[in-house]
């Protein structure tokens, strides 16, 4: 429930006229999206657990079953209210700035004539017709749009009637662009609109008498037991192959379908205990990316904000130099994320790198890192990478870019037993004047060049030794099978950061009662597990000034009286993912800050391996705690968690208003330019004599 309040306020946005349309686009495309997600990993595993006959109950109470009912209410709400926007704001608004999506009874006869031999030379070869029946249904895709057409041989005979499966695979464009004589418009039809029109092709001398478009989404909460694997890459990939075959979660049908193909398509499609919902315009609104990206229509979007360079690295300078000067804290996407592919791609060139280190969780389609990675193998550096495997919904690539790794002589390790190694570090051993430097890299946010354009993160650069032994440590455990040891300065999950951090809203706790000054400022992406809600709650009791940013789940309510009341939450939802995690400790005046791969989930702290960084550098300490005060002060796209349960935006209330989002961008203009304008020659003020 509370994953499926954070898509709703995404969906506000989609809601506000005081967007750009195109902008506003995205945010429904997005809510699609995640609700795909949503439905096949969190709905599919509530269904396995279903149909297991498990009766246990969660923190909240209820059972699988009664979270299923639960959630088929309020996501039909959430859909009804998707297409409310869509149809009665965007549609419109998108239609009067020339961006139009036609029907076929709305073509011209010369736009017929162009789309049908478009048909015929694009789509007819490429789609194959598929005959089915109750007894031998075929296999659909998920998340593929699908036509079941009702065919009928001989009109004069009922009984010639058959049903035909079509399906629209993703290599075909869901959008067939219509020729207008005006410029500046935007005219298409809809892939399945075009097939319709154009069925009597398939069936030349047969009648089409109905046809039903629907859309499957199937259980992804599929895992490999890799307890017991032997071949964790062999075993990934049936995995992969499972969860195309796996059972139906949800049917979505296109309203307009006559009613005996919908009660077709849920029996032979459908599986016991999917949700079924009648959806009320065009199927996999995620189309709307397109729209949201198109171009010549940037009067329809928002301006875009700069990248600005980080003031600490001079950009003819070595990365090594510029790490060696100072730690560097960058800040994404209002900072580059060109330092850290240059971290590894120089490491990659350098003759004193000896060693590359590194996790990769999630990665871009062709990324840069993974490229430097194979050329220093290549090169003859001792490149080990370990490459989760079980990051779903990139096994597939994960598993391809392995292989190549592998090919170039990286040593390759596919996560670690029993747990999904989530932790965002790469460690560089160079050899600099008779000795082994180490330099790394730690961040909140995965080694993906095109999501650090899209979602707030942190890196943080540094040489100190002790970071250094302690990477080297981290590595040798998760490689090696070592025993694990205690760090010096960073901790690990699922070992002793749980303790660390419940050991620090602890001294909290105890300082409050011993009349200090005592305080907690918590940035993470989510908060459900229930040791740490409950200690934060002993906190609050205890007088520590609670506040915390929590983009998405958030398992507790603030401000209850005796419980909660010193807690304020916060979730910001604006153009970027909000996906950094800051924690501050104020320690009796000596604050402790931290980044963390782990939100405070349990899945996070126990069952993956994380880290959580200090940072002791006292210029990168002093920005975090600023980035989490200019979080905590946003009036205009935070929305505050009351104790009811509800989110409500917040308003300035005579307070300046203030954007943290399109700050946090004003501040990364303002440090780049403190460093470009630094003078080469330094000029003294002279007295002016005043002319008589």
């Amino acid at each position: 429930m509370s994953w499926l309040a954070f898509n709703e306020r995404v969906l506000d946005e989609a809601a506000r006229a005081d967007l750009p349309l195109l902008e506003r686009a995205k945010f429904l495309a997005i809510t699609a999206s995640n609700l795909d997600e949503f439905i096949m990993v969190r709905v599919g595993g509530l269904q396995f657990l279903k149909e297991q006959g498990r009766k246990v109950r969660d923190d909240a109470g209820l059972t699988a079953t009664q979270q299923l009912d639960a959630i088929q209410e309020r996501v039909k709400d959430f859909v009804a209210r998707q297409y409310s926007i869509l149809t009665g704001q965007l549609l419109p608004a998108l239609k009067e700035s020339g961006i139009r999506r036609l029907r076929p009874d709305e073509l011209t006869p010369a736009q017929r004539t162009h789309l049908e031999e478009y048909f015929l030379e694009h789509i007819y070869p490429v789609l194959t017709p598929v005959a089915v029946d109750a007894e031998s249904p075929s296999v659909v895709p998920a998340l593929q749009i699908a036509l079941l057409c009702s065919v009928l041989a001989e009109p004069d005979k009922p009984e010639s009637k058959r049903l035909v499966l079509f399906t629209l695979p993703s290599n075909l464009p869901r959008q067939v662009l219509i020729p207008e004589a005006e410029p500046g418009l935007h005219t298409y039809i809809n892939l399945e609109d075009l097939l319709e029109h154009f069925l009597r092709h398939y069936f030349p001398a047969e009648q089409v008498t109905a046809c039903a478009r629907f859309r499957l989404s199937r259980n992804s909460d599929i895992a490999v037991d890799d307890e017991s694997a032997t071949d964790l890459a062999s075993e990934m990939e049936d995995i992969l192959e499972a969860r195309r075959m796996s059972p139906t979660i949800r049917v979505e049908i296109e309203e307009g379908a006559p009613r005996d193909l919908q009660k077709l398509i849920r029996d032979m499609f459908g599986s016991k205990g999917a949700q079924h919902y009648l959806v009320p315009g065009e199927l996999d609104l995620r189309v709307y990316f397109i729209i949201a990206g198109l171009s010549g229509f940037e009067q329809l979007k928002v301006e875009p904000w700069e990248v600005h360079s980080s003031p600490l690295i001079d950009p003819d300078e070595s990365i090594f130099d510029a790490i060696k000067r100072q730690d560097i804290l960058l800040h994404h996407p209002y900072e580059a994320f060109d330092p850290v592919l240059q971290l590894v791609e120089e490491a990659a060139g350098d003759p004193n790198v000896v060693a590359i280190k590194q996790i990769l969780y999630r990665t871009a389609k062709n990324s840069r890192i993974i490229s430097a990675l194979i050329r220093a193998a290549e090169a003859g550096k001792h490149v080990t990478v370990l490459v989760e495997l079980k990051a779903r919904f990139d096994e597939a690539r994960n598993l391809e870019r392995a292989e190549e790794l592998l090919n170039a002589g990286a040593q390759i390790i596919y996560g670690v037993r029993g747990l999904k190694t989530h932790a965002k570090i790469c460690l560089v051993m160079r050899r600099e004047a008779g000795h082994m430097m180490r330099y790394m890299h730690f961040a909140t946010g995965n080694y993906n060049e095109a999501t650090a354009k899209l979602y707030t993160d942190i890196s943080y650069l540094t040489c100190r030794q002790n970071y250094g032994a302690d990477a080297s440590a981290f590595f040798n455990t998760v490689s090696g099978r070592s025993r694990f040891v205690h760090f010096e300065k960073i901790s690990m999950a699922p070992f002793g950061l749980r303790d660390r951090l419940v050991s620090l809203i602890r001294s909290e706790t105890e300082r409050a009662r011993q009349g200090e000054e005592a305080e907690i400022m918590l940035k993470m992406n989510a908060l459900e597990d229930r040791e740490m809600i409950e200690a934060l709650c002993e906190a609050s009791c205890a007088g520590v000034n609670i506040r915390l940013a929590v983009r998405g789940i958030c398992c507790f309510r603030p401000g209850v009286k005796g419980v909660s009341e010193n807690i304020r939450v916060i979730s910001v939802i604006d153009r970027y993912l909000e996906h950094a995690r800051i924690f501050f400790f104020r320690q009796g005046g000596r604050p402790a800050v931290f980044i963390a791969s782990a939100d405070f989930m349990t899945r996070n702290l126990s069952k993956r391996v994380e880290l959580l960084i200090p940072v002791e550098d006292s210029a990168a300490r002093k920005r975090l705690v600023q980035i989490l005060e200019t979080g905590f002060s946003d009036n205009q796209q935070a929305r505050l968690l009351g104790s009811d349960g509800r989110y409500t935006l917040l308003a300035p209330d005579g307070a300046k208003p203030l954007r943290s989002q399109e700050a946090f961008t004003k501040e990364a203009a303002r440090r780049s330019r403190q460093r470009s304008q630094s003078p080469d020659v330094l000029v003294p003020h002279i007295p002016r004599t005043e002319k008589v």
